[in-house]
């Protein structure tokens, strides 16, 4: 499978631990490698990446990602070449010998696994040479820890080789303790995602964005992100319902693989008049449907939405990233699926910033409601900003654990 795929075929070589890039480490240096497993948890490592090298300059940052995607996010945010905050290369796949190259070359002094990726022969090796593991913003779903439970003493392969867990929630800890961890390798820290480093986009930039899109100031937008097939049919019948009552209503159709714009545009029926990101010509406005088919251009584009759809949420992906139209006071609708961000989305719908919605009905009705109410939205809007932040602090709290722990 992994041959058949050209984008595995891409990080091969590197996940083997042939040509990883990665320079030996230099005598009297403390190295702290950092994981993070795709693009979702990359972003989230961020402000902890940035604040450890502040906290430790001194020290070198290894970091690597399991996918072709997280590893051009990395390079994305950390900078490459000798500009780069840290080092950036593949994390090694789970064979003695790649674990082995990867490491030796590496050498670190401790090791912090973002979220998840927790892979029982990298860590028995890790174990075997006396160097920590940290799992960081650590989560364990309700399925996640059944299945723990149900590998019966096979499940000692994995937390009990980590030196510390630092979860995001009470419930997360709990679930951790259910799962066989002592109480004295268990803290509870909050999630890091609320401390990601807000969007930087002046009145300038948001009007030069407005331009690029074709927004109009009599338009009203929505922006669907991070969307995954079977989802796409769902909302463009909610599009084509609220726009009988919305007629200025425009969406922005943001796939989690921005490569499926261009397949999806032959599905699209052609009243929409659906246009691809990279064709559009910048201030034209009669465009009801734009399809994002950049990478990287998501995070800044819901600066000038009315309203957001958060993808992977109405089929049982996990859901993506509420906070990123959080930080700029969005109103925000995602589906029943929120699992990988279910503090979040619990937070935005008890303080009223988020609505729940399953189906295209729901969809439609979410929109029309908001955005017939500018009172509401604004409501709303203001809820998702106190609710991003106000909830800072889990990387202090981090690496003041960790420093407690690991740092002279």
């Amino acid at each position: 499978m992994y041959l058949v795929s050209e984008k595995r075929r891409a990080n091969l070589l590197q996940r083997l631990g042939i040509y990883t890039g990665f320079k030996r480490k230099k005598n009297g240096t403390f190295r702290i490698w950092v994981h993070a497993l795709s693009v979702g948890e990359v972003r989230s490592a961020l402000p902890f990446v940035q604040s450890l090298k502040k906290r430790k300059p001194y020290a070198h940052i290894v970091f690597t990602a399991s996918t072709k995607t997280g590893f051009e996010t990395a390079q994305e945010l950390f900078g490459r070449g000798e500009d780069s905050l840290v080092s950036i290369g593949y994390f090694p796949f789970d064979f003695w010998g790649s674990i082995l190259r990867v490491s030796k070359l590496i050498e670190p002094d401790l090791v912090c696994l973002i979220e998840t990726d927790c892979w029982p022969g990298f860590l028995h090796y890790m174990k075997q040479q006396k160097i920590p593991v940290v799992l960081i913003n650590a989560r364990l779903s309700k399925r996640s820890l059944k299945g723990y439970l149900r590998m019966g003493r096979f499940s000692s392969l994995f937390f009990p080789s980590l030196a510390h867990i630092m979860a995001q929630t009470p419930l997360d800890t709990r679930r951790f303790k259910k799962a066989g961890v002592k109480e004295t390798c268990l803290s509870t820290m909050g999630n890091i995602k609320f401390d990601q480093v807000p969007v930087d986009l002046d009145k300038p930039g948001i009007t030069k964005l407005k331009t690029r899109f074709g927004i109009h100031s009599r338009d009203q937008v929505w922006i669907a992100g991070s969307t995954h097939g079977g989802e796409e049919k769902i909302l463009l019948t909610a599009f084509a319902s609220a726009k009988k009552k919305l007629p200025n209503l425009k969406l922005i159709l943001a796939p989690r693989d921005p490569k499926r714009s261009k397949k999806l545009m032959g599905q699209i029926p052609s009243f929409h008049h659906p246009v691809l990101f990279s064709q559009l010509k910048p201030g034209r406005g009669d465009q009801d449907l734009i399809l994002i088919d950049e990478m990287g251009l998501l995070a800044a584009s819901y600066a000038i939405c009315d309203l957001a759809f958060i993808g992977g949420s109405l089929l049982p992906l996990g859901g993506h990233n509420p906070l990123e139209p959080a930080m700029f006071g969005k109103p925000v609708l995602f589906g029943p699926h929120m699992t990988d961000f279910l503090e979040v989305a619990d937070l935005l719908v008890d303080e009223k910033g988020a609505l729940r919605v399953e189906t295209a009905f729901q969809i439609q009705a979410g929109l029309e409601e908001i955005l017939e109410d500018p009172v509401l939205a604004k409501q709303m809007g203001n809820a998702c900003y106190r609710v991003f932040f106000g909830n800072a602090g889990a990387v202090e709290r981090t690496i003041d654990k960790m420093e407690d722990l690991y740092f002279v």
